[in-house]
């Protein structure tokens, strides 16, 4: 993957270099895959054993792994081209390598995520947003999800692509395009397959809408409640506050109306509605209150079907989002020129791409579920010593580390060759 990553990338530096762009960007992925976030951290690793076994450099060379002003001057010497082909040779990879592993895919759910990544100074595009209340950056994150035979949605939701906006651009900026190229690339890689695009509210644009039928592909788009919404859901509302009113208990009723809107030129689609009555079991005093949802789409599967077994489903990318900024740093933009900081995010991606692929061939152990922290600090970070003969690396892990039958049996899967 960091080969097929580096190659993407144009040298940028005249003359003979000493850390060529490969070592530059694995030492910043594995960098991020170890807990350290930032290219300062680089003081501390440039002697460490095991970056250099990962860099192929020998304990004995007098010649260190990059210093803090080399990997920043290797952040902002990336342009718009490096980065565009970086982003592309990202999402076809981890595609290709869920091709190798899966036969036969009857559907993939796409999904575009939005989220806000907090500005750390008035840096390049990033602007005060008043539904956050800060200056941010609204970086996009592109995700993909394989169905079984029995047309189940697999547990891990694989990151494609992450964008980075500026901070003043609604949902839709930027992401024509991003859905164009994804849908063409799974389509290249999955002939055979359905392709569903799930989507929240910012994307129900007449825009988004022409686009994603001229593609041919399911959708499932959430959409903002509006009065003649609320009109045509009434009838299933009152269902909902008389079983309400009742059971004592929230109840919801699903139903479905044909609606088009100002902007559609007159174009109708099919809208379920999720009619929800709710009731505050802490607090039953207060009443009922109406909650109604809307999602547009063009699947033809029953109303409750659309929404419990298809779109709520959306909700688990939450999680991915907040490992990706929580443990691989995407949120780490604090370079002030923007183009650096889409490359930072790039290295997280490709960080994360990583992690995904160990976890998915860790299935089989209980580590196919962890989270990143528990791989860091139960796996990764442990403690070892380091001896490099002529022949081979050889790591010596102390066998009362709490995981040691994990550690060994997850070694083993990835090709280590256990001694004596």
């Amino acid at each position: 993957m960091t080969e097929g990553f580096t190659a993407a990338l144009r040298e940028y530096r005249d003359g003979e270099c000493i850390h060529d762009l490969g070592d530059l960007s694995r030492q910043r992925i594995y960098g991020i895959l170890g807990g350290y976030a930032d290219a300062n951290d680089a003081a501390q690793l440039r002697d460490e054993p095991l970056f250099r076994l990962l860099l192929d450099r020998d304990l004995g060379e007098e010649e260190g792994l990059a210093s803090q002003p080399t990997l920043c001057r290797f952040e902002r010497g990336i342009g718009m081209g490096s980065l565009m082909r970086a982003g592309k040779y990202l999402a076809d990879y981890v595609l290709k390598r869920q091709r190798k592993r899966l036969r036969r895919v009857p559907r993939i759910t796409l999904d575009l995520d939005p989220t806000e990544d907090p500005a750390h100074g008035q840096q390049v595009f990033s602007f005060f947003n008043t539904h956050y209340g800060q200056r941010v950056f609204l970086p996009v994150l592109a995700f993909a999800t394989f169905h079984d035979r029995h047309n189940v949605e697999e547990p891990e939701r694989f990151l494609l692509a992450a964008l980075l906006r500026r901070g003043d651009v609604g949902a839709t900026v930027g992401s024509d395009g991003l859905i164009r190229r994804l849908v063409a690339l799974t389509r290249k890689r999955f002939p055979e397959a359905k392709i569903r695009v799930r989507l929240d509210g910012g994307y129900a644009t007449p825009e988004i809408f022409a686009l994603l039928e001229k593609l041919r592909v399911e959708y499932v788009v959430n959409m903002g409640k509006n009065e003649v919404l609320k009109r045509l859901a009434e009838p299933h509302m009152i269902k909902a506050r008389i079983q309400a009113t009742l059971s004592g208990e929230t109840e919801r009723v699903f139903g479905e109306c044909r609606y088009s809107a100002g902007k559609w030129k007159g174009k109708k689609r099919r809208v379920v509605i999720k009619a929800e009555v709710t009731i505050d079991p802490a607090a039953p005093e207060k009443g009922l209150k109406d909650n109604p949802r809307f999602v547009v789409t063009n699947l033809r599967s029953a109303p409750e079907q659309v929404y419990a077994g298809v779109y709520c489903l959306r909700g688990s990318a939450e999680k991915h989002i907040e490992e990706l900024k929580n443990s691989c740093y995407l949120d780490r933009t604090s370079c002030m020129d923007f183009l650096a900081n889409q490359f930072r995010v790039l290295l997280a991606t490709a960080a994360y791409v990583l992690l995904q692929e160990a976890r998915v061939k860790a299935r089989s152990t209980k580590a196919g579920a962890w989270r990143m922290e528990n791989w860091r600090n139960r796996l990764l970070k442990v403690a070892g010593l380091v001896q490099r003969s002529t022949r081979r690396w050889l790591v010596q892990i102390y066998k009362g580390i709490p995981d040691v039958d994990l550690f060994n049996r997850l070694a083993r899967l990835f090709g280590a060759h256990e001694t004596g």
